[in-house]
């Protein structure tokens, strides 16, 4: 009788254990990651700096938070676009200050820098995914000072 009382009183205790966002947040504060998904497969994890505004920006394959290697995942070229107009869109770029393209095999990974943040994408062409599903990582650096203090 000793044993599944025990057993209930241990699954009892483990499945208590997860703590909501909300304890989370009481304990620890605010958030200084935070995770969305940005539209159905792609995640949008964003760095806030000290002011609470956005200091990096990742866009991503959704995927879960503890993953092994696994096959490359893609994200649609036009979606990816849609999102970066979305979480940083022309007005706050600034003026494009320079551009850099590296190719090799199958890849491409661009640079475009503008006056107040730079937007960096990777391509993969190679795999036929489908139609415009060729993106794998898009990221948002903004140049905002406190932005850069908080990467030194």
């Amino acid at each position: 009788m000793r044993l599944p009382i025990g057993c209930f009183v241990l699954m009892a205790t483990c499945f208590s254990a997860a703590q909501t966002s909300q304890e989370f947040h009481s304990k620890y504060g605010e958030p200084d990651i935070e995770r969305f998904t940005a539209r159905p497969g792609i995640s949008l994890t964003v760095e806030f700096g000290s002011d609470g505004s956005a200091c990096q920006e990742l866009l991503e394959p959704l995927h879960p938070l503890l993953h092994r290697e696994e096959q490359a995942s893609f994200m649609s070229s036009d979606a990816v676009t849609e999102i970066l107009e979305e979480i940083a869109p022309a007005g706050v770029r600034g003026r494009q200050t320079g551009r850099t393209i590296t190719m090799s095999g199958c890849n491409k990974f661009e640079i475009v820098e503008y006056e107040h943040l730079s937007i960096a994408r990777s391509t993969h062409s190679c795999v036929a995914s489908g139609p415009d599903r060729d993106d794998t990582e898009a990221t948002v650096t903004f140049k905002r000072d406190v932005c850069l203090t908080q990467r030194k």
